[in-house]
């Protein structure tokens, strides 16, 4: 399996997962400077994503993690901390409940122990009841941001649909990550969790409720919730001035 990863920065290695269908593009460069001004900043594509190798065959979240612990031994990284986000986040969950030792520090953002342990959001159910067609960058933008955020930040918006087109998921990848999102379950696992863990969530997220954050909340000994008002399932760009000083603080 080749898996295409970017590292940029010194120090302590950190490893950024991103959500469903996207891949290391999709980085705000913003975002990527700051997380790599004290830190190791370690990027990658999940397989079938991106530049990486794209399996026809199923797989999930587990296989998903292995693939980050590959990449860590071909980096002769020992332990690294973990920032995930949406998708990413279930990995990163994966990552600190079976490779604990490999684990420093756990940021969890806009992401779930389980889809189905909350009643989903009546756009949810609308959502998921659409036809499995592959979805513009518009669809995405829709799921991430409200209206008025779209309409009132022009380049960002701009900026990230032109990140999101230089190398689009397939509609087979997307398919297995959608399968693979919705059967991972981990909420009678992730009281086994030992990192340090810092939870981030947007209290207008519709794609998974800040229901989702309390849960893990909750079943995560020691964790910290962070709930920022005003911000959607998008909340690590949207809010990326307040995000980064919570998670810099955080990871030190």
């Amino acid at each position: 399996m080749n898996i295409c990863y970017e590292s940029i920065g010194e120090g302590f290695p950190l490893i950024g997962l991103t959500g469903k269908d996207s891949n290391m593009d999709w980085w705000h460069p913003a975002i990527k400077t700051a997380l790599s001004e004290s830190n190791h900043l370690i990027m990658l594509d999940h397989r079938g994503t991106g530049r990486s190798d794209a399996p026809t065959e199923a797989y999930n979240i587990s296989d998903m993690a292995k693939d980050v612990i590959a990449l860590m031994n071909v980096l002769d990284i020992d332990k690294a901390h973990i920032l995930g986000q949406s998708m990413g986040g279930m990995i990163a969950q994966e990552l600190a409940i079976e490779f604990p030792n490999r684990v420093a520090k756990l940021v969890l953002c806009s992401t779930t122990c389980g889809v189905k342990r909350v009643i989903p959001s009546l756009r949810m159910v609308k959502w998921l009841m659409r036809k499995n067609a592959a979805f513009s960058p518009q669809d995405t933008l829709n799921m991430l941001y409200s209206q008025a955020y779209i309409q009132d930040n022009p380049a960002m918006i701009a900026s990230l649909v032109e990140r999101m087109q230089i190398a689009p998921s397939n509609p087979r990848s997307m398919e297995i990550h959608k399968h693979a999102s919705k059967s991972f379950d981990s909420y009678h696992r992730i009281g086994q969790i030992s990192a340090p863990t810092l939870i981030i969530h947007g209290e207008e997220d519709w794609v998974f409720s800040p229901k989702h954050a309390k849960i893990l909340n909750r079943r995560i000994p020691g964790s910290k919730l962070i709930l920022f008002p005003h911000a959607g399932h998008g909340i690590f760009s949207q809010e990326h001035h307040k995000v980064l000083k919570e998670i810099q603080h955080f990871i030190g």
